[in-house]
């Protein structure tokens, strides 16, 4: 009899566990789909964070920290939302192609083209990137599609870059009609302030037969940005067979599409470096200065602009212009360890004296760490960092505290250990305890809490049955003396 009420306690009490289970499951089903909270920033801390962006590009983001993307396989992507660097730098981002974006460019003619890009992203439309640098950053495309490439994007519209910063080396192999290489967008429009770049930008066309449109410029190879407040260093190699549009601001300045009026500008803005180019084309035009190469709309605010730039054309055809072009290069390694400042190697050709810098480290800071914010069981805690060296300040959380293990009590002698009770149970009240069924319901919290209530009455009725169980043995061994 006692046995029997035991099955019949466990298997009232196993069927309370699986419908609690079930509707638990389904409960965190229906919360794992789910959207962030609408106006919840992201934080991102590692590369694998910058590329689950591509999941949302809707949405707000913040770095956390400096992130090394380097072998990192990015691929650009139309981004809408808001990134805040928050004064952090994404290390070594390396792109080898165009994204999937497609979009309609103008030449001078108001030719239309369907155009590829590439950048970190490939369009930023309708968003905003502020306080990112990018150090580092290697564009290398090749294409045979109309295509410009960008630092931040390779085309831009009705967004904003504020207070950024790019460094790295862009370069595109094209050959059909309509393409460029931007610092910081490649073609488009939008608003670009307090943001600076040292840059290497690399253009040839490899089809000497196309007369093509080709576009290069420090903050914008083609389009009427508004610009503001930028400080642009620029090594610019251009070889073309067609028409040429460099700028050391921006490449070509109009407004698009046809019958466009717009009131742009373009005030307190520093210049300084040199483009090298070659216009192969008898009907040479042959744009390159150091503010804008071609104006096709007066209409926008000029004012405080400087430049230290230097127009460098030359008339040999037969060789592209390159950053390095040694015959016999002979490199030579020098590693700058990462402290205060990012790590780097610099390579020197020995031969002709050229340098570039590759592989950058994260900053390896002397941080001296105090709590605070005590961690807790319900939340995370807080610590701050403190460089020794340079003074700066680095915040991380120290997880939730875990609770230690209450150790399950010991069988007295003469009870029943727990096996020994299972092994009575029938084979139905095993399967009743973990089937699991097809499809749960949704229910709320409180229903959760009820369900919780019956177990816990169903655990004190098996405790009240043991314990009724042990009386009677005790009274009837009494009677038996």
């Amino acid at each position: 009899m006692f046995g029997k009420k035991i099955r019949l306690g466990l298997a009232v009490m196993a069927a309370l566990l699986c419908t609690c289970g079930s509707l638990a499951k389904a409960d965190e089903a229906e919360g794992s789909g789910a959207a962030e909270e609408p106006g919840e920033v992201i934080m991102i801390s590692d590369v694998e964070g910058l590329m689950a962006m591509e999941r949302d590009p809707e949405g707000d983001y913040a770095l956390a920290c400096d992130v090394d993307a380097a072998g990192a396989d990015w691929f650009p992507f139309a981004f809408h939302g808001s990134l805040e660097g928050n004064g952090y730098s994404i290390l070594n981002l390396t792109v080898k192609n165009a994204g999937e974006s497609i979009r309609e460019t103008y030449d001078g003619n108001m030719k239309v083209y369907d155009t590829y890009f590439s950048g970190l992203f490939d369009e930023l439309s309708g968003g905003c990137v502020s306080n990112l640098n990018l150090v580092n950053l290697r564009i290398g495309v090749e294409t045979d599609q109309p295509c410009f490439i960008g630092g931040i994007a390779g085309y831009m519209e009705d967004a904003s870059i504020q207070n950024c910063s790019v460094q790295g080396m862009l370069t595109l192999y094209a050959h059909d009609r309509m393409f460029g290489v931007g610092g910081i967008i490649g073609y488009g429009c939008g608003e670009i302030s307090g943001t600076s770049c040292d840059v290497t930008l690399v253009c040839v066309d490899t089809d000497a037969s196309t007369k093509d449109e080709q576009f290069m410029g420090g903050v914008c190879a083609a389009g009427y940005p508004d610009v503001h407040g930028c400080e642009i260093t620029i090594q610019g190699f251009d070889s073309d067979h067609g028409y040429v549009h460099d700028g050391g601001l921006i490449g070509m300045y109009m407004f698009y599409p046809k019958g466009k009026a717009y009131r742009g500008s373009i005030t307190d803005n520093y210049v300084q470096g040199k483009i090298r180019f070659f216009e192969d084309n008898k009907n040479r035009r042959a744009y390159c200065n150091g503010f804008i190469g071609e104006i096709m709309n007066w209409d926008f605010e000029n004012g405080r602009n400087k430049n230290d730039f230097v127009r460098d054309e030359v008339f040999t055809y037969d060789v592209d212009l390159l950053p390095h072009a040694c015959d016999n290069p002979v490199m030579r390694e020098e590693v700058t360890e990462s402290g205060c400042e990012f790590g780097y190697v610099t390579y020197v050709c020995e031969t002709c004296g050229y340098e570039e810098r590759d592989h950058f480290t994260l900053k390896d800071h002397d941080y001296e760490w105090s709590v605070t914010r005590e961690a807790t069981q319900e939340a995370e805690g807080e610590e701050q960092g403190i460089c020794k060296n340079c003074g700066a300040i680095a915040v991380r959380p120290i997880p939730k505290v875990t609770p230690e293990p209450t150790a399950e009590p010991k069988a007295e002698e003469g009870e029943d250990s727990w096996e020994q009770l299972m092994e009575d149970v029938d084979d139905e009240v095993i399967s009743a305890m973990y089937s699991k069924t097809p499809e749960a319901p949704k229910v709320s919290q409180g229903t959760l809490w009820i369900l919780g209530a019956f177990v816990a009455m169903a655990a004190l009725c098996i405790t009240f049955m043991i314990s009724q169980g042990a009386l009677s043995g005790k009274e009837g061994g009494e009677k038996d003396a």
